[in-house]
């Protein structure tokens, strides 16, 4: 007999051709997965609000790899600011079919009833607000696509209370429910929505904390990970490629940890 070829994986490519959009790509967390995502055959946007000289690194980093890269200036908070990203994607690259929500930003660390309103307001604006805008901007892309699908970052604390992180932990669980909701509206178009939660991992904000005031919390977050050491950008970006990929064609819905055991 003669030989048989067998294929135990999935046979088509990770991504189709157009282009993914990693929105807050000029971070630590965003800029490692924009630079996986040309590694496994995306051409990428990067979108920044205001640190466009590392966005703008993060695109060389990117066509190093063969692949194309373009920079855009992106308030979340604003729906057109959104729309004109993803528009953008059309007219470069044809298609979105990719998208990661990986804006975020600082907040105020202390016990909730001593919270300031506006911070939480501010955080909201980002978080929530700003994955709404981002959502709805994209789902029409991806629908008229036939499909793709929609990532956001989220934190270990949607499913672990940490005391004193009343205010990023909220807007996140907000976000967390969101994409179970976007998940089982657009799955008959063929659009998944995952989430991936990060826990101490050595870039962003674990960074800033490293050398100031915050180091204490940040060595007692490691102390209770059960791996006992803080996580890279590439733990995150490898998983949230991977749900981007045709090989996680059958996952939606989920929000993921990558923490280490942080959130046992």
């Amino acid at each position: 007999m003669g030989d048989v070829a067998v294929n135990f994986g999935i046979a088509r490519p990770d991504f189709p051709e157009g282009c993914a959009v990693v929105f807050g790509g000029s971070g630590g967390l965003g800029r490692g997965i924009a630079g996986l995502l040309a590694q496994r055959g995306c051409d990428v946007i990067v979108t920044y609000r205001e640190r466009q000289g590392q966005a703008e690194a993060a695109a060389d980093d990117i066509r190093r790899t063969g692949r194309r890269a373009v920079t855009a200036q992106c308030d979340v908070r604003d729906a057109n600011s959104v729309a004109r990203v993803i528009a953008v994607g059309m007219q470069e690259f044809g298609r979105v079919h990719t998208v990661i929500a990986a804006q975020g930003g600082t907040f105020e660390r202390g016990p909730f009833a001593a919270a300031s309103p506006d911070g939480l307001r501010a955080k909201l604006e980002t978080d929530v607000f700003g994955f709404l805008n981002i959502a709805q901007a994209a789902m029409t892309s991806l629908r008229m696509a036939g499909g793709g699908s929609l990532t956001a970052i989220v934190s270990p604390a949607v499913m672990r209370t940490l005391p004193g992180y009343g205010l990023g932990a909220t807007p996140k669980a907000a976000v967390a429910t969101m994409v179970k909701y976007f998940a089982a509206d657009e799955g008959p178009y063929g659009v998944r929505v995952n989430a991936v939660a990060p826990g101490v991992i050595n870039a962003g904000m674990a960074l800033k904390l490293s050398d100031g005031p915050g180091k204490a919390a940040l060595d007692a977050a490691v102390q209770t990970t059960a791996l006992r050491r803080m996580g890279e950008a590439a733990d995150v970006a490898e998983l949230v490629v991977f749900l981007a990929s045709a090989k996680a064609g059958y996952v939606t819905g989920q929000v993921i940890m990558v923490d280490g055991g942080f959130s046992l």
